[in-house]
């Protein structure tokens, strides 16, 4: 079953509400760990994630917290899923650098690439607003 992890729900449920934030208005983790009901360290290894990516920026202090970098309108879901989960693949040997033992015996394999081919596509075509 194809499914979209936490960490990558999280991430989403936090890029949108820091799109409902004013411009330069940041967002703190501990508020949005408070109103969602989401770990605040949790959150803590989300955001950098998103830092990393350039999705998001930091600012320090009293008043500090997350500001979106980008419009979601620019961020797909499978920039998204490959920033926090990694390289994504319906099955371990469709991901980037990975090697199957039983490649050359596999009889599935040319299925799972279209398959992985296909939601490829559609994750790269949806955006998050």
């Amino acid at each position: 079953m194809i499914k979209i992890s936490k960490q990558v729900d999280y991430g989403i449920q936090f890029l949108q509400e820091l799109a409902k934030k004013e411009a330069n208005s940041p967002l703190s983790i501990a508020d949005f760990s408070k109103k969602s009901s989401i770990s605040f360290l949790f959150l803590q290894k989300i955001a950098k994630k998103l830092k990393d990516a350039n999705m998001v920026t930091a600012t320090k202090g009293a008043n500090g917290g997350y500001i979106l970098k980008r419009p979601l309108s620019t961020i797909n879901m499978k920039e998204l899923i490959e920033t926090i989960d990694g390289s994504f693949g319906v099955v371990d040997c469709q991901k980037k650098g990975k090697a199957c033992p039983k490649e050359k015996k596999c009889g599935v394999k040319p299925l799972f690439e279209g398959v992985n081919e296909q939601v490829l596509s559609v994750l790269s075509s949806t955006y998050l607003m």
